[in-house]
């Protein structure tokens, strides 16, 4: 949702393009289709909300998909039709069954090797019908080209990027020597963002020292003194800018991800970031320069790296600074989404 509202604000705001949009909650009130099983129920509901732009197909000149059972659809449909260009943008590239960590993401945990063997060869037919490939980092992309062997001229690596009249730059102030500073976690799955090792450093290292604040769905029991959760929280939530902006540094040491929004929120408030080097994250944080990239499941270079910023205040405000820099540069959707939608008008001529 942060993604589709950032990107419609800045689009709609070209005068040369019409945009039609259908965005998918995955939820209906009232849900006709609640008795059913999940996996239908959430397919049944995606089809109902992407109607305003499938049944459109044939008098649009291109359509950006974020949602896969419509990219499908129209793929297929694209062998009878000339109309639209098929613009597929995603943060989770096409992932071969072996060969790639990160394929531990999400739902394909649970899927048997036929089955993601069978989805990546659907995947790889799809890419053939593609026009253009907007993916959210150079990560993605290089995945794309690789193991879809998708030509690079076809491959727009852009993130939409985040809307930076609302992501304000908060400079934290020199702070005085009794400061206790607060680390800040946001993820909602809270294992597989790597909240329990965090959790498990923090009580053994840093509690008497700095506060931990933890956003997540469903926290732990028992948490230690100076703890504090927060559940309620959606995106883009007032309360959570003003986090951002208590804290002192972020801190995420996520097992498995694609281009995580938290990271770049974290980056535009001007904090530092401590997280993985998994997926598209090292294309965002710039390693010792707006934070520190470590490997997944290190809870010793976790310990390290927040030693080191924990106890260098003037190092926290120049990594936090240079990391807002980064977001202007790279993240900015006031930016991103013109260079988006040049890229689409390329593809249509």
């Amino acid at each position: 949702m942060t993604r589709y509202l950032n990107l419609r604000k800045y689009a709609e705001r070209d005068p040369d393009v019409e945009c039609v949009w259908s965005p998918l909650s995955h939820y209906l009130d009232p849900d006709p289709f609640r008795k059913l099983p999940y996996a239908l129920r959430t397919r049944l509901i995606m089809e109902r909300q992407a109607r305003t732009v499938m049944r459109q197909l044939n008098r649009l000149d291109a359509v950006m998909f974020h949602a896969y059972e419509p990219y499908v659809y129209a793929c297929q449909r694209s062998r009878f039709a000339r109309k639209p260009a098929i613009v597929w943008s995603q943060d989770n590239p096409p992932l071969p069954p072996q060969g790639y960590e990160i394929s531990s993401y999400g739902g394909t945990r649970q899927k048997s090797d036929s089955r993601r063997a069978f989805r990546f060869a659907l995947e790889k037919k799809c890419a053939k019908r593609v026009a253009l490939f907007v993916p959210f980092s150079e990560w993605a992309g290089e995945v794309i080209a690789k193991e879809c062997g998708v030509p690079t001229e076809k491959i727009a690596s852009i993130n939409v990027g985040l809307d930076l009249e609302l992501w304000k730059y908060l400079p934290k102030p020199e702070e005085n020597p009794a400061h206790r500073p607060k680390i800040l976690f946001v993820g909602g799955e809270f294992t597989r963002k790597g909240g329990d090792i965090l959790l498990a450093v923090y009580r053994e290292r840093f509690a008497e020292v700095a506060e931990l604040h933890l956003v997540t769905k469903h926290p732990p029991d028992n948490l230690p003194d100076n703890v504090t959760t927060h559940t309620d929280f959606k995106a883009n939530d007032p309360r959570l800018l003003q986090l951002y902006a208590d804290c002192d540094l972020f801190v995420m040491p996520t097992r498995a991800d694609m281009s995580p929004w938290v990271v770049l929120e974290a980056m535009a408030s001007g904090r530092p970031v401590i997280t993985t080097a998994v997926g598209g994250i090292p294309d965002m944080v710039r390693d010792g320069e707006t934070g520190f990239l470590i490997p997944p499941e290190t809870p010793n270079a976790l310990a390290e790296a927040l030693e080191c910023l924990l106890s260098d205040a003037p190092r926290r405000i120049a990594m936090g600074k240079a990391g807002r820099e980064r977001v202007e540069r790279k993240f900015n959707a006031a930016v991103a989404v013109p260079q988006i939608l040049d890229a689409m008008k390329a593809v249509i001529g």
